[in-house]
């Protein structure tokens, strides 16, 4: 399908504005400087209830966009490099500049189980916004970089918590498939690459009060990868937490890569449903392993009027107590 996008992307017939508002986000993406800059900015105007003017007045587009406008998680996680490490922290672009906190969750869950971490300074983004909107080129180039990045730390496992990020770096050796000198570079990285609950042991914690979570399957973790029972055997782990099925879970909460951004009358759609299906079994926590199921269904309940918290699986994890 990404490859079909590619040849589409060059065959579309596509306004000068229209190219270079999607070439400059895809960029925006890619570059660290520049995307630390406009998670600022998004960050105020959302601290500065701008986003939700924008929701109530602007065009339906831009109140769509403001909806799903996230507030930054504290500061963005930085960086660190240790030559003693058993696993390396692939930190993403959007996770480490606007969940901060998930990622510092995500190294102090892996440290509670006795990992040693590093997370390669060298790193950008994984590309898979860049392979869904058609841009190829960019997406091989973000490979090339990240592989390179890793390469230091021999061939111990690459963690992600992000899992639209972990199906695309698990698919670097088919991005890079027409690339004799990098294809098989691209493959030997790919068999490294573990979504965080992969590598996360069940740990016997305890909350206060029972609680009511609602684990909203992200599809790039349950269909791209094949991983369901993971993030469940954490979650029943915890002793009170009592894990509440949603009708027709597997379904798409819309959110999508980059699907709610170029076809948001679908994905409000599957958003609403995603939101009935939730309310209906009265959580009091909703838990999702991937960043953007996280703000679509936040901006859902929102919308629905409902307060109940949505939150990264590794941060719930690093202090169930804090929902409870």
């Amino acid at each position: 399908m990404e490859g079909a996008r590619e040849v589409l992307a060059e065959r579309r017939a596509e306004g000068r504005v229209r190219r270079a508002i999607r070439r400059f986000g895809l960029e925006t993406i890619a570059r660290r400087r520049r995307l630390a800059f406009a998670t600022k900015l998004t960050d105020l105007a959302v601290r500065a209830r701008l986003t939700s003017l924008a929701h109530r007045i602007g065009p339906r587009r831009l109140a769509w966009l403001s909806a799903l406008a996230p507030r930054a998680e504290g500061e963005p996680f930085v960086l660190t490099e240790r030559a003693d490490a058993d696993v390396a922290l692939f930190a993403g672009c959007v996770m480490r500049e606007a969940f901060g906190e998930t990622e510092r969750a995500t190294v102090r869950v892996l440290e509670r189980d006795g990992r040693r971490v590093t997370s390669p300074v060298e790193q950008l983004c994984c590309g898979a916004l860049h392979a869904h909107a058609g841009d190829g080129e960019q997406a091989r180039e973000l490979a090339r970089f990240n592989i390179d990045a890793f390469a230091g730390g021999g061939d111990v496992p690459v963690v992600v918590n992000a899992a639209g990020c972990g199906a695309h770096l698990k698919a670097y050796g088919d991005v890079l498939h027409e690339d004799p000198a990098w294809a098989p570079r691209g493959r030997a990285f790919a068999a490294r690459v573990r979504d965080a609950t992969e590598v996360v042991r069940p740990r016997p914690d305890r909350v206060s009060r029972p609680l009511r979570v609602v684990y909203q399957d992200a599809c790039h973790l349950a269909h791209g990868q094949r991983i369901r029972a993971e993030p469940r055997a954490l979650l029943r782990a915890i002793e009170g937490v009592m894990l509440a099925e949603i009708a027709d879970a597997e379904r798409c909460c819309g959110s999508a890569g980059i699907y709610n951004l170029t076809q948001p009358a679908i994905s409000q759609e599957l958003q609403r449903q995603k939101i009935h299906a939730i309310l209906a079994v009265r959580p009091d926590v909703v838990v999702s392993a991937n960043p953007g199921c996280i703000l679509q269904v936040a901006a859902g309940l929102r919308e629905a009027g409902s307060r109940v918290p949505v939150v990264h699986l590794m941060r719930f994890l690093d202090a169930p107590e804090a929902f409870a």
